[in-house]
């Protein structure tokens, strides 16, 4: 299904615009230009890459935006090459890019050398200078001249003070290179035509040669005809796999094998297919309007239409762990029209709600790409069901405020962790449900409500163990389920006096004994029983509640006006539980727990730490 959906992506990017790529030729992204003299020496390396301005914007208390040049970034420029071998061991290309092949040199603590442990520096020179030679022996125009005696003439171990490869520092391993004539720089050995008339003869006798051989043909699944088969899948340039690329699709060892069809045979994918959904996919996997990175997982989203910049670049705003672009203001219009019930022209924002869309998530493992899901639907139901998500996850005080899936990963891990990551499944899970509209995973809920329980405030930040995500992950998770299977919401943005649930009124009653401490000891109170107890409160409250009547004594020092509201209060909370306390609470009721505390706490506090509520309106609710 993926492979399909990706050779359909690639059909419709080029129905409207003619290949700019002949056959037998890849593009590469290359960051310097080489000049060479008629001679084939080195004259100077340029920077050849473009700049791109990358702007911040800021939003005015007018609700205008200004935008301010924050940096200007430098962009590798794309060139027509011939096709890039896809080994993994030493093999040149017909005009190579990459420096230890062309220069032999390795780049260590500022210096060059033609040394290493398994001289693959030497090897793969050596493989590029025979290959080179060769093709080029009978060339004879200017450009073709001096890119062969440029090859003849370097000798790596007495270019290791070459000051333009010096110059370029640690870019030097990093980047790719092309070559042009000094004394005319619109000449290049790709582009001049004794080249490529002796490359395509090239290709034309390799494809005799591969049509005279024993070609496995079949019918191929994704475009229904028989076909040639493709023995071997062009690599993705994949984030967090191997630098020289990964597959997916592809069956190295025997064990893999069935029918006696060997390596890539086992899929019957054509050649055709195989090149088309290659490219797509890697293009969309290095393109950032189509590509989202949480943790160790890859997301890759676009639409089956000739240009999906707009829907990607909306939809992508989900992903941001704190969104502050155009589009993360645009979506929170929506979010606002969907909840209100008010339908969403898309038209008018130029996008075509009814276009397929999909969603996929990946991981590299090893030379592979793992695919952990995909998702498929209209844009326009695939934006309900997110915004659905959103609305889930806002609480009193964040009624407006984008929670991005970076954001949501961020807060289920510990914060003084470094390394931990959120496992793939449960991050498929949670971008799966939000989605398609489904359940969230049970883990989420675990999860979250592992950190609150388990995380410790600091002294500079008492937003650790609950906030906004976290507590808007609860209620979601609580109420996502009970809408789906009693068609109603339980859990409600702010407090609510009404909620009978035995739980959630035991978090409100330790909210308000953790308040009534701190208010007797005026602000002298080092630890408060939240650090001592929440955690156990929270899963036995049987065993803690029993403990904590000391509700009278702290009263004994306060004010007769708070005095009077803190009993009024305590009364409201336990008229509906009477002296029951649940031995232990389950997962859901735990959450209910903590969302009673936060509310709770809501109510009682502002940002100044005092008592929020009007207390005679609240002796009002109380009765």
């Amino acid at each position: 299904m993926l492979i399909k959906a990706l050779c359909d992506y690639y059909d419709y990017k080029n129905e409207k615009k003619p290949s700019t790529i002949p056959d037998g030729y890849d593009v590469q992204p290359v960051s310097w230009q080489v000049h060479l003299t008629e001679n084939g020496e080195i004259s100077s390396i340029n920077d050849y890459r473009n700049e791109v301005e990358i702007f911040q914007e800021t939003k005015n208390r007018d609700g205008t935006i200004t935008k301010k040049l924050k940096k200007i970034k430098k962009v590798p420029k794309e060139i027509s090459l011939p096709e890039r071998t896809q080994k993994t061991a030493v093999c040149s290309n017909i005009i190579e890019h990459r420096p230890l092949y062309l220069f032999g040199l390795n780049y260590f603590d500022g210096k060059l050398t033609p040394d290493d442990k398994t001289e693959k520096a030497k090897k793969s020179h050596d493989d590029f200078v025979k290959k080179n030679l060769e093709f080029f022996q009978d060339l004879n125009s200017p450009i073709c001249v001096a890119y062969r005696k440029f090859i003849e003439n370097w000798v790596p171990v007495q270019q290791t003070e070459n000051q333009y490869l010096l110059a370029l520092g640690k870019e030097y391993a990093n980047s790719y290179f092309c070559f042009v004539l000094d004394s005319d720089i619109t000449k290049s050995p790709q582009e001049d035509a004794a080249f490529m008339e002796k490359y395509q003869k090239q290709l034309l006798e390799n494809k005799k040669n591969s049509v005279s051989e024993d070609v496995y043909t079949a019918i191929c699944p994704i475009l229904g005809e028989k076909l040639p088969a493709a023995r071997i899948h062009d690599k993705i340039k994949f984030p967090g796999g191997n630098s020289s690329g990964c597959v997916l699709v592809g069956m190295k060892e025997s064990a893999y094998e069935s029918y006696g069809k060997t390596q890539s045979y086992n899929s019957s994918i054509s050649e055709i297919a195989m090149k088309k959904y290659t490219t797509a996919f890697n293009h969309l996997v290095n393109d950032l309007h189509h590509r989202a990175i949480i943790n160790d997982m890859v997301f890759v989203f676009f639409a089956l239409e000739y240009n999906d910049t707009k829907e990607c670049d909306l939809f992508s705003q989900f992903f941001k762990e704190a969104p502050k672009s155009n589009d993360d203001r645009v979506l929170e219009e929506i979010i606002k029209k969907i909840k209100t019930g008010i339908s969403v022209d898309y038209s008018a924002l130029d996008i075509h709600d009814t276009v397929e869309f999909y969603v996929a998530g990946f991981t590299p493992n090893s030379s592979r790409i793992c695919q952990k899901f995909m998702i498929k639907d209209s844009f326009g139901k695939i934006m309900e069901n997110m915004t659905q998500h959103q609305i889930d996850m806002m609480t009193a005080g964040n009624e407006q405020g984008m929670i991005g899936f970076g954001k949501i990963a961020k807060e289920l891990i510990s914060p003084k962790s470094t390394k931990d990551s959120v496992p793939p499944p449960l991050m498929t899970g949670i971008i799966h449900a939000a989605s398609n509209g489904d359940f969230y995973p049970q883990e989420l809920l675990a999860t979250v409500i592992q950190r609150v329980k388990t995380d410790h405030n600091e002294e500079k930040n008492h937003f650790i163990k609950m906030n906004f995500t976290r507590i808007g992950i609860i209620k979601a998770c609580i109420n996502r389920k009970y809408r789906k299977i009693k068609n109603k919401e339980e859990i409600k943005m702010a407090l609510n006096l009404e909620e009978k649930s035995t739980a959630y009124r035991c978090g409100r009653l330790f909210a308000v004994l953790e308040k009534i401490q701190q208010d007797s000891a005026q602000g002298k109170l080092n630890t408060t029983i939240v650090d001592g107890y929440f955690s156990s409160a929270c899963s036995k409250p049987a065993t803690v509640f029993p403990k904590l009547e000391l509700s009278n004594h702290h009263l004994k020092k306060l004010e007769e006006k708070s005095v009077k509201f803190y009993k009024r209060l305590l009364g409201e909370i336990m008229s509906e539980m009477g002296t029951f306390f649940p031995i232990v609470l389950s997962l859901e009721d735990q959450g209910r727990f903590i969302l009673g505390y936060y509310q709770q706490n809501q109510s009682l506090y502002t940002s100044n730490n005092n008592i929020s509520v009007d207390k005679e309106n609240h002796y009002g609710k109380c009765n």
